[in-house]
């Protein structure tokens, strides 16, 4: 088969993976993969230092953002139910290779995400406890993998209970803080005329990040009891890890204005951090303690689960070694071994090189949202011909019911340009903001075309062979 054809799939194939996740552990799955309380300590240092008394409202208008950008995979995700998400939906939409190339990007992303998480968990626990970097990353990298390795019913419980504790505890944080200002509330659009749109603008950028995790499932539908909860999960989570980080962020502007340390939190190195150091002194420590580990261990799971279901789908389509697809009770463990080895050398090698887990997490952070806006220009350039051909089919008929049909659909098309349009632009400023990742996010998209045209090569000398 050339590179340039399309694969055809009108209906799913069998996966080789076993069927065992359900709604609700989607959901806990994707929470993992926003980190919420990790993301605060991290990204909404951004949104407070750009956005100031407005950053509730910053982080709502990023959520909405995000939510836009989840309307293509929630389409998606619901025609195609195989392991490999983004990859899969490319594969099926548009070409081979362009499929190979997304599921190469894919890989990279969730990999680098992975690796941020764990650089931004050994950060906030050496801050905390003052142990070398390395000791908290390759306690947090040995703890997601055997959970990895154990499979993937084993992880949906862990991140199922570690989800609901997390959500106990921002809830908790949110409601405490209101608390001890007498649940007196602040107007946070009374600064929003002395708000530039530049530094708005760069403010919803961090926000993204926030409520951004159903990436980390998408590659989950070969295991999905319901292809349908996969999109589903997918946008409750971002509105559920969105607003409740928006709550929790204008909770703690809201006690710093009444007790007169705003200032002080505004100021600070890490401001959510010293606000919960300032404000619940012991007790802070085993905030931060439980946020940090928890996340770290929640959110590298979540990727690396997502990263061996892309390297198993690929590995089957023969875009990767076919010995990566073999399966063990219908997990595949290959796959999950070689995602493992993968995320130590992503790991390990540049902290023991560096030892700044921080500047690492700022670095992975941005070849992440690089390659994070690769693959969704790809899902939403996916959605939209899907949908196109779909109302194309539609058009046959001329009755009411299917007018009003391709309405509906019409206004998904529009959905998905203007993701498309917002993901393209915001991944230009990006690229010209990071020119040092810039450069290695090219250097592996150059890598993925090569390796490509190689697979072609391969593939259409096998063709030759068995056809003489």
């Amino acid at each position: 088969m050339s590179g340039n054809e399309r694969v055809n799939s009108a209906e799913p194939r069998s996966t080789g993976l076993t069927r065992t996740l359900n709604f609700r552990e989607l959901v806990f799955l994707s929470f993992g993969g926003q980190a919420a309380l990790l993301s605060l300590l991290t990204y909404a240092t951004g949104v407070l230092v750009y956005a100031s008394r407005f950053s509730p409202i910053a982080i709502v208008l990023g959520t909405t953002v995000v939510l836009l950008n989840a309307v293509p995979v929630y389409g998606l995700s619901r025609r195609y139910a195989e392991a490999g998400g983004y990859y899969i939906y490319a594969l099926y939409t548009m070409t081979r290779r362009l499929g190979l190339e997304t599921g190469w990007v894919y890989i990279f992303y969730s990999v680098i995400y992975g690796a941020a998480y764990i650089m931004g968990a050994a950060y906030v626990l050496q801050y905390v406890i003052g142990l070398h970097p390395m000791f908290w990353a390759i306690t947090i990298f040995v703890a997601a993998s055997a959970f990895l390795a154990l499979g993937i019913r084993p992880s949906a419980r862990y991140a199922e209970i570690a989800a609901i504790a997390e959500l106990i505890a921002l809830i908790f944080i949110a409601v405490a803080n209101l608390a001890i200002v007498g649940f007196k509330f602040y107007n946070p659009f009374s600064t929003a005329r002395r708000l530039s749109p530049s530094l708005l603008a760069t403010a919803i950028l961090f926000a993204v990040g926030i409520p951004t995790g159903y990436g980390s499932i998408t590659p989950l539908g070969g295991e999905a009891l319901k292809r349908e909860d996969i999109g589903r999960a997918a946008l409750l989570v971002v509105v559920l890890g969105g607003l409740l980080s928006a709550l929790v962020v204008y909770s703690i502007i809201d006690a710093g204005m009444y007790s007169g340390k705003l200032n002080y939190i505004l100021s600070a190195k890490v401001p959510i951090m010293d606000f919960l150091r300032l404000y619940y002194r012991e007790f802070a420590l085993i905030i931060l303690l439980f946020a940090a580990f928890n996340d770290g261990v929640l959110a590298s799971l979540s990727f690396m689960a997502a990263t061996s279901r892309t390297i198993y789908a690929m590995a089957k389509n023969n875009m990767l070694p076919y010995s990566l697809s073999n399966t063990k009770d219908g997990h595949p463990f290959n796959a999950v071994l070689a995602t493992i080895l993968a995320y130590s050398l992503v790991v390990v090698p540049p902290l023991a090189l560096a030892g700044r887990p921080f500047e690492l997490f700022l670095v992975y952070g941005g070849l992440a949202g690089m390659a994070n806006l690769f693959v969704h220009i790809s899902a939403g350039v996916s959605f939209v011909i899907q949908e196109f051909r779909t109302m194309k089919r539609a058009l046959t008929y001329s009755s009411l019911r299917f007018m009003g049909w391709i309405s509906r659909r019409l206004l998904l098309i529009i959905l998905g340009l203007v993701a498309i349009i917002y993901s393209v632009w915001t991944l230009t400023i990006s690229m010209g903001a990071l020119s040092g990742e810039t450069n290695l996010f090219l250097l592996w998209i150059i890598v993925g075309f090569v390796y490509a045209e190689v697979i072609d090569e391969l593939m259409g000398r096998a063709s030759q062979s068995q056809s003489s």
